[in-house]
């Protein structure tokens, strides 16, 4: 439970410090491309997760939201080494929450970003830019963030 932030805060410095396997780095514009760079942006494990079946542009907020295409979402669950629940909302009682924001590209540069919501009460998120490398996405930088309700 303690852990929860410290691994929000520390992910991007420790993926940002080990290069990126050319094989596994997205390269393009689709929906794969999108899908590994969600992937790498997500908390990695091995527990069931729910994924929000649409992309939000405030994560954080679920704001600005629209569905998740049928390709996308396959290519999601070819990247995502975890069980997936697609859910229309957050089920208090289920395991880890997900919420993805659509990839955004801009002259060579993208941004991933997500949020999550634990069943103990805690939630954050994560963003990472992302720069083209010889035809290859590769991280540039990466925040994170994190906060647990006070319980008395």
């Amino acid at each position: 439970m303690f852990t929860r932030p410290l691994v929000a805060a520390c992910v991007a410095a420790v993926c940002l410090a080990a290069p990126a396997f050319a094989a596994d780095a997205p390269h393009g514009r689709g929906p794969r491309a999108q899908a590994l760079m969600d992937a790498q942006t997500v908390e990695s494990g091995t527990g069931r997760v729910q994924i929000l079946n649409e992309l939000c542009e405030v994560p954080s907020a679920l704001r600005r939201c629209t569905p998740i295409t049928a390709t996308l979402r396959r290519a999601l669950e070819q990247a995502i080494v975890r069980p997936i629940s697609w859910v229309s909302h957050r089920h208090v009682d289920g395991p880890e929450f997900w919420v993805l924001a659509p990839v955004e590209f801009h002259d060579g540069e993208a941004t991933s970003e997500y949020a999550w919501w634990d069943p103990l009460g805690c939630r954050g998120g994560i963003s990472y830019r992302w720069a083209r490398r010889s035809g290859r996405w590769v991280t540039t930088t990466g925040i994170g963030w994190a906060a647990c309700s006070a319980v008395g």
